[in-house]
C-alpha cells in the first residue's frame, strides 16, 4: 500500500484524475478529499502499477510546478524582475526543452528530463508507505530541477542573443528608411548560394560604397558583405526572391529588415525571368 498526502487540493485532484484515467484500477485508488489523501493498493513486486503511479505523480509535477520554479529561479537567482522577461525566458526554455529547437546543441538532455524525474518518482513509490507530497518535491526532485536550473541558464543565453538579433534588425530598418533608392527594383535568387541581378537580368557584381551615419550600436562589419550590404547600399523600392528555402538564415534577416519590399516566388520560376532578359 502506497498512500500520498497532498496539501494543495490541485495536486490531489490531478494525480487522483490521472491515477483513475489513465491506468483504470477503480477501487484500488481510495481518494480522501477532507484529508487530502490517496491510497493505492499496489501488490508483492507490481512493478508495472509502481510505475504507473509514479508516472502520474510526475505529470503532476511538471505540469504544475516546473514552470513556476524556473520563473523562481528567474527572480530569485538570475533577479530578474520584468514579467514580460520572466514569461519569454520561461517559454524559451520550455522551447528547448520540449525540442522545439531541434538545431540547438545539447537539447537533448533537457528532453530527457522528465526520465531524471520519473526515476526519483519511482524509487520513492518502490519504498512504499506514506508519502508527504510537500516533502517529496522538496527532498526528492533534486537532480530534475538541478537540471531546470541549467535548461534556464541556457535560456537566459539564447534570450539575450534574440535581443541582440532584434536590435541589429531594427538598427538595419532605421538605416534602410534612411536611405534614398538607387534602384527600384533587384532580384534575389537563392539555391544554395546567393545571386543578385539587376531587372536587367545582370548579375550585380562589385557594388562599391559607404553606408553613413549607421544608427547606435551598428556597425559595418556586423553587416554580411556579399548580399545584405549591396541591398542596403541600394536600397530598393522592390526585392523578388527566387528561392525554395524561405527560411535560411540570411533570408529570414532580409525578410526582417525589408518587410513589405519583398516579394517571393518558387526558384523554378526564376527561369523566367531569365528568358526574358536574354
Amino acid at each position: 500500500m502506497v498512500s500520498i498526502t497532498f496539501t494543495d487540493i490541485d495536486d490531489f485532484q490531478f494525480v487522483f484524475d490521472q491515477l483513475n484515467k489513465f491506468i483504470k484500477i477503480g477501487d484500488s485508488v481510495i481518494g480522501n478529499e477532507e484529508e487530502l489523501s490517496l491510497s493505492v493498493a499496489i501488490g508483492p513486486y507490481d512493478t508495472k502499477l509502481c510505475y504507473q503511479i509514479s508516472q502520474c505523480i510526475a505529470n503532476c509535477v511538471s505540469t504544475f510546478y516546473e514552470k513556476r520554479w524556473m520563473e523562481q529561479l528567474l527572480t530569485s537567482t538570475y533577479y530578474y524582475q520584468d514579467k514580460d522577461e520572466i514569461g519569454e525566458i520561461t517559454s524559451i526554455a520550455q522551447s528547448i526543452g520540449d525540442g522545439d529547437k531541434e538545431d540547438y546543441p545539447g537539447a537533448h538532455r533537457y528532453t530527457n528530463r522528465r526520465d531524471v524525474l520519473l526515476q526519483s518518482t519511482l524509487s520513492c513509490i518502490e519504498q512504499g508507505g506514506t508519502i508527504l507530497f510537500d516533502s517529496f518535491l522538496r527532498f526528492r526532485t533534486g537532480p530534475y530541477r538541478a537540471l531546470l536550473n541549467e535548461l534556464v541558464g541556457e535560456a537566459i543565453d539564447e534570450y539575450k542573443l534574440e535581443q541582440e538579433y532584434q536590435n541589429f534588425v531594427e538598427g538595419l530598418r532605421i538605416l534602410l528608411r534612411s536611405r534614398q533608392s538607387l534602384q527600384k527594383k533587384v532580384v534575389l535568387v537563392y539555391d544554395k548560394t546567393y545571386q543578385l541581378f539587376d531587372m536587367n537580368g545582370s548579375l550585380l557584381t562589385g557594388i562599391e560604397g559607404k553606408l553613413e551615419d549607421l544608427p547606435v550600436g551598428l556597425t559595418v562589419d556586423e553587416i554580411d558583405s556579399e548580399i545584405l550590404f549591396p541591398l542596403l547600399l541600394l536600397a530598393p523600392e522592390e526585392v523578388c526572391i527566387y528561392t525554395d528555402d524561405s527560411d535560411e538564415g540570411l533570408i529570414q534577416t532580409i525578410r526582417n529588415v525589408f518587410e513589405e519590399r519583398l516579394s517571393f516566388f518558387p526558384y523554378r520560376m526564376s527561369k523566367l525571368f531569365f528568358s526574358g532578359n536574354p
